[in-house]
């Protein structure tokens, strides 16, 4: 043990000194800008990944509300539609997949299932009611779905690697899945967040927090289905900010969500991380550290 500590204390000190690099293992070209303008389909080489794919159905779910797109944060986007960059993204990867949006509007973007729908959320004149009302359908829309693998994205997304496909395996072993918050504790979540409540129950806030983007079902697990129909009705009943119903949801049902790793969703406190599949464009330090192009220069 102590032989161990030695060597990680040589190791950090090298750094430090800079005798020795840290190994991000990043395939993103910085030096490139990302674009939905110079996308093409992705050709999978792996013959079992293509078959396996072949041999199931996939769906794609958005939720949009509010004829305004609004941002959180901080980025700008002056894209050819609505749920760009994601789309466009996705489907250089899944040319195949099904994909629907769910909205209050009529949103009409080609090759996208509209889902015309009213919100069930009440006090609907609270600040953040079409926040509430996105998540509800975000959970309420894996539920809908007949696919054998349902994700729920947000718009704001840019997939950058292939590793996507790794996330309908991740689905199929463990049945539902969704991403880390990078503020890790709910506790913390609650204290720097909008919507957010005090933690009253034993946990005192130290379970994790959870994203919404991307969330992931899979058709057979009967534990997913429970777990997001807990999430539906506890934001009719209590409706907060998403990680707090999740929580609930968790609590009452007794499990929770497969977590994903940042890689799937890096948000700002995670630029740099390597191995990225996702990057939430929407924040702004995202998308200028990996010089993605949203349409507004």
């Amino acid at each position: 043990m102590i032989g161990t500590l030695l060597w990680r204390l040589g190791q950090a000190t090298d750094i430090l000194l800079g005798r020795k690099k840290t190994v991000c293992h990043s395939k993103i070209n910085k030096n490139l800008p990302l674009s939905i303008e110079n996308l093409t389909d992705y050709k999978i080489e792996d013959q079992d990944l293509k078959s396996f794919l072949k041999s199931i159905s996939i769906e794609f779910l958005f939720c949009e509300f509010g004829e305004n797109r609004v941002n959180a944060g901080g980025s700008e986007f002056n894209l050819k539609n609505r749920l760009e960059p994601s789309l466009s993204t996705l489907r250089q990867f899944f040319p195949a997949a099904k994909f629907t949006v769910y909205s209050d509007f009529d949103l009409t973007i080609e090759g996208v299932d509209l889902k015309k729908v009213s919100s069930p959320i009440p006090d609907k004149t609270h600040p953040r009611h079409l926040y509430r009302t996105a998540d509800y359908f975000k959970f309420k829309s894996l539920l809908n779905s007949e696919a054998d693998f349902r994700c729920v994205v947000d718009s704001d997304m840019f997939a950058v690697s292939p590793d996507i496909y790794r996330l309908i395996y991740l689905t199929k072993i463990f049945g539902f899945c969704a991403p880390q918050n990078p503020r890790n504790l709910l506790k913390s979540d609650m204290e720097m967040s909008l919507d957010s409540r005090k933690i009253l129950d034993e946990s005192g806030g130290f379970g994790h927090s959870y994203n919404q983007s991307p969330m992931t079902l899979w058709k057979e697990s009967k534990s997913g289905r429970t777990f997001f129909e807990e999430c539906c009705q506890m934001m009719i009943d209590e409706p907060s900010r998403a990680s707090l119903v999740m929580w609930k949801a968790a609590k009452k049902a007794g499990f929770s969500p497969y977590l994903l790793p940042a890689e799937f969703c890096v948000c700002g406190e995670d630029v740099g991380i390597g191995n990225e599949i996702l990057l939430h464009v929407g924040h702004r330090q995202v998308a200028e550290f990996y010089n993605v192009q949203l349409g507004n220069e």
